[in-house]
């Protein structure tokens, strides 16, 4: 599998160039926009700030986007776990123009069978580039995040050399407003963020349990106070016997770890969202670890590894109707779409906090509990 994961291990990774696979997207999005019909809000009338404070978060508004978003039926807002409803509106009932293109993500011979992402524009984008990646579309998959759709997303996210592109994912009663499944594809230079990192991918974290080298996952915690939401970072070491000073992960491990959290959750009926990013190339700030793990993990060389960030939350309608935004994946992770001109106009940090901490974040004796259960998956 072609990518740029083992490239530029120390120090920041070098400039990106579009693949192939970019310039599909990136070009397909823009006839799409250009033809006129099918976008139904323009990127170009988005207006951006940045909020003055420490976490480096990002508003934006446009006149067009709020009010057009689909809304999800209320039979989808109380169950993490699903099934579609055929007759609703699902993906294979979108103009056939907003098509770009299908994307093999895990070929028909795979163990599990074959997944194929049908990449569709956005119609009410936030960003250049927005688009989704719908995996076996007529298969009408519900929105529940399986391995397999992990790896396959994986996979799709090594198709780009661009440190910017990200995939994210809602859960159901986290804000995904189709239940059939899909990734959101983002590149974030498109977004307001020119250092191609969501503000939450800043955040300093430490290990739980496991490692980041060779045969071994990784599992994180952001460190409490340090952002407005709790949740994990997944990476992975490679698979054993890889050679190299700083290998590719093994990311069928990675997707194998992250699928154990998200099931958890699942079981638990707690709402999540989750951001795939490539490696970042830098070594990611961590809490100081125990002497054992610091001692192993600094002995050995780390992996080039993604880096999967999972976000438990309270369901969608805890969020209070004046809050004047939505809280999916994006203003979890730092970059907020306001409703309305006067929200965006009057958000600060201290107010974006205060309404993350209070509706959105679950309550600290549900996640410590959830830590510790999550601490024994095995790794």
């Amino acid at each position: 599998m072609a990518c740029c994961w083992s490239r530029g291990a120390e120090g920041l990774l070098p400039a990106s160039r579009d693949s192939d696979f970019d310039r599909q997207v990136l070009v397909g999005f823009g006839k799409v926009l250009d033809a006129g019909g099918v976008i139904r809000t323009s990127p170009g009338s988005i207006q951006r700030r940045s909020l003055t404070g420490t976490l480096g978060v990002v508003v934006q508004f446009s006149a067009e986007h709020f009010n057009k978003k689909r809304k999800p039926p209320e039979s989808q807002q109380q169950q993490v776990v699903g099934t579609v409803d055929p007759e609703a509106f699902n993906f294979t009932k979108v103009d056939p123009a907003e098509k770009l293109l299908e994307v093999e993500a895990i070929p028909q011979d795979h163990p599990d069978g074959g997944l194929t992402m049908t990449v569709l524009a956005n119609v009410s984008p936030l960003a250049t580039g927005h688009v989704l990646f719908v995996p076996n579309c007529g298969e009408l998959l519900p929105q529940v995040l399986t391995e397999h759709l992990l790896l396959g997303g994986l996979r799709v996210l090594a198709k780009s050399t661009r440190h910017d592109f990200r995939l994210v994912f809602n859960s159901l009663m986290g804000f995904a407003s189709v239940n059939h499944f899909h990734f959101h594809g983002l590149y974030l230079n498109y977004c307001g963020l020119p250092d191609s990192r969501l503000p939450i991918e800043k955040v300093e974290r430490s290990i739980i349990a496991g490692g980041t080298t060779e045969g071994r996952a990784a599992l994180e915690l952001l460190v409490e106070g340090k952002w407005y939401v709790r949740g994990f970072v997944v990476t992975a070491g490679c698979a054993k016997g890889t050679p190299g000073a700083s290998p590719p992960a093994d990311i069928a491990a990675l997707a194998s770890l992250t699928s154990r959290v998200v099931l958890e959750l699942q079981k638990r009926n707690i709402p999540h969202n989750v951001i795939l990013a490539p490696p970042s190339g830098r070594k990611p700030k961590r809490a100081q670890a125990a002497g054992g793990l610091a001692n192993e993990e600094t002995a050995k060389p780390e992996a080039s590894s993604p880096e999967i960030y999972i976000l438990p939350r309270q369901p969608e309608g805890s969020l209070r109707e004046d809050a004047g935004f939505n809280a999916a994946i994006c203003e979890m992770s730092g970059l907020v779409i306001a409703g309305s001109e006067e929200t965006f106009k009057s958000l600060s940090e201290e107010s974006v906090q205060e309404i993350f901490k209070s509706d959105v974040s679950i309550p600290e004796p549900a996640f410590d509990e959830l830590i510790c259960k999550v601490a024994w998956l095995p790794i």
